[in-house]
C-alpha cells in the first residue's frame, strides 16, 4: 500500500492563520453541558491570560455518549457562545468512548514519512477502515540506531468528526482543531517533561475516564459509563475504587502490549513502570471525603488536578473562579495549549 499524498490529522484539519495563535478557544461539549475557555497569549512574555470560562447546560438528551442526536439546539448553545464572546474559531474535543487508542512500534522512518507509515498500520489495529477514519499520533521515543519508533496512535470515525465539524460550522464557527479529552486534560494538568507514569481520573456526572500517561504521552485510556448522582455515593464509590484497581493491575502486573512493527522492539518498550501519582479532576475531584474514601488503601499519592499549572497568571483568578469550580475545564484549557508546551 503506498500513499503519496500525506492524510490530514484531527489535529490539523485546517490552516491555521498566524493571527489566530494570538487568541484562542478552547470547547468541550459534554452529555451534561458545554464548556467554553478562551486563553489570550501575552503579547509580550511567555504564558497565557485568562479572557472567559464558563458553561451552558445542555438540553436533556441532546448529547448521549459523545453523540449528537439534537444538533439544532446544541447550534444555538454554540451561537449565543459566539456572538456574546465574538468568537469564531475554536479548538475543539471529540468523545473518548468513539475514539480507538493504541502503541505501536513501527521501523525506524524520517519524520516526513511518519505519517504515511502510521496510515499502513491503521486497519491492523482498529475496526475501521483508512478511509472511514481520521488519525493522530504522538512519538513516545525514538532510537535512530536501533531502527524503530514507538507512537500513541489516536483514530476517529470520520463521520463523527465531521458531524462536529457540521454543528460548528452551523453555529457561524470555525474548529481549527480537534483532540480527544484525555489528551488535552493531560496537556493542562501535566509538567512539562514530567515522565512519570500518572493515572488522571476524570470525573462527571455520567461518567468516568481513566487515561495512564507516561512519558507525558497518553498510551491508555478506559471509560466507566455510570452516573454519580447526588444522594449516597456508596455504591459509586465502591464501583469507581474496583475499576481504578483493575487499571493499575492491568498496567503495572501485565507484559507490554504494545503492537510491534518494529525489528527490534524491546530497545523502545521497557517494562511499564508503575503507576507514581494519581490526578483527579472534575466533579467531586476536590471533596476531601469523597477522594480519602476512594484513595483509600492505596500507597498511590493522589491530588487534585491544577488546571491552572501552565497558566500561572491564573493563581490570581479565584475571586471569580474557585479552584474547586475549575476542576471541570482542564480539558478546555488543554485544547488550547500548544503541544509540548
Amino acid at each position: 500500500m503506498i500513499i503519496s499524498k500525506r492524510r490530514k490529522t484531527f489535529l490539523d484539519l485546517f490552516p491555521v492563520p498566524e493571527f489566530l495563535l494570538l487568541s484562542t478557544t478552547g470547547v468541550v461539549i459534554r452529555d451534561t453541558d458545554t464548556r467554553f475557555v478562551q486563553l489570550k497569549r501575552k503579547i509580550f512574555g511567555d504564558g497565557f491570560e485568562l479572557v472567559y470560562a464558563g458553561k451552558i447546560n445542555n438540553p436533556k438528551g441532546a448529547v448521549e455518549s459523545g453523540l449528537i442526536n439534537n444538533p439544532n439546539e446544541l447550534s444555538n448553545i454554540l451561537r449565543e457562545f459566539s456572538l456574546l464572546h465574538n468568537v469564531r474559531y475554536v479548538r475543539a474535543s471529540i468523545p473518548e468512548e468513539r475514539s480507538y487508542l493504541f502503541t505501536v512500534n513501527i521501523d525506524w522512518v524520517p519524520p516526513e514519512g511518519l505519517n504515511d507509515a502510521v496510515a499502513f498500520i491503521i486497519e491492523e489495529n482498529v475496526p475501521i477502515s483508512l478511509a472511514e477514519s481520521i488519525f493522530d499520533f504522538e512519538v513516545i521515543r525514538e532510537d535512530k540506531s536501533a531502527g524503530g519508533i514507538k507512537l500513541a496512535v489516536s483514530v476517529l470515525p470520520k463521520n463523527i468528526v465531521n458531524t462536529y465539524v457540521n454543528l460548528f460550522e452551523s453555529a457561524g464557527m470555525t474548529p481549527i482543531s480537534f483532540d480527544l479529552e484525555s489528551r488535552a486534560i493531560a496537556r493542562a494538568v501535566i509538567s512539562k517533561g514530567d515522565k512519570q507514569t500518572v493515572l488522571i481520573i476524570n470525573l462527571s456526572l455520567k461518567k468516568t475516564g481513566f487515561y495512564v500517561v507516561e512519558d507525558g504521552v497518553v498510551q491508555f485510556s478506559t471509560i466507566l459509563i455510570s452516573g454519580m448522582g447526588g444522594g449516597n455515593s456508596t455504591n459509586f464509590e465502591a464501583l469507581l475504587k474496583e475499576e481504578m484497581r483493575k487499571v493499575i493491575t492491568f498496567w503495572s502486573t501485565h507484559a507490554d502490549q504494545t503492537h510491534s512493527n518494529s525489528r527490534d522492539a524491546n530497545k523502545l518498550m521497557p517494562q511499564r513502570r508503575k503507576i507514581e501519582k494519581i490526578i483527579l479532576h472534575g466533579f467531586r475531584g476536590h471533596k476531601t471525603d469523597f477522594t480519602d474514601a476512594l484513595m483509600s488503601g492505596s500507597e498511590i499519592p493522589y491530588a487534585p488536578a491544577d488546571v491552572w499549572l501552565k497558566t500561572a497568571y491564573l493563581k490570581d483568578y479565584p475571586s471569580e473562579m474557585s479552584s474547586n469550580e475549575s476542576l471541570g475545564f482542564a480539558s478546555a484549557v488543554g485544547l488550547v495549549l500548544p503541544r509540548g508546551e
